[in-house]
């Protein structure tokens, strides 16, 4: 559901009213289902593997371009931006940062993720877009 919903805010719904009303019954159900008594971690843990998913979606456009740094900036902006209604923990993002690096070494079919951003660098560019100092 938080893929959709990133979906749908980076294709221009920035609204919240928007983007719910743009749910199907399905999402619908899972977000009633899951909004109240869910643990944040859980929420957090769904926002790190939707951000996983956007860019394993998103592996062959990148690969053509080869800027992966800038398109990992702008996925983890998007997810900031699109989950901030959402009771996940931002601030997570950048201790788990390297185990969503190494989620997305795993599940990316190329090395040009691993090759062009350390896990390091990850780590850094998590923190710059959860703290907002982006260049």
């Amino acid at each position: 559901m938080l893929v959709r919903v990133y979906d749908l805010f980076a294709g221009g719904k920035t609204d919240k009213f928007d983007i719910l009303f743009s749910l199907d019954d399905a999402d619908e159900q899972i977000l009633e289902t899951h909004t109240f008594g869910v643990e944040r971690a859980c929420w957090t843990r769904a926002a790190l593997t939707a951000i996983a998913e956007v860019m394993v979606r998103r592996e062959d456009d990148i690969m053509a371009s080869g800027e992966w740094q800038e398109a990992a900036e702008d996925i983890l902006n998007n997810a900031k931006s699109a989950f901030s209604k959402f009771p996940w923990h931002l601030p997570d993002l950048v201790e788990q940062a390297p185990d969503l690096h190494a989620e997305m070494l795993e599940r990316l079919t190329g090395n040009d993720f691993g090759d062009s951003i350390s896990k390091r660098a990850f780590a850094k560019l998590c923190k710059a877009v959860v703290y907002g100092y982006m260049k």
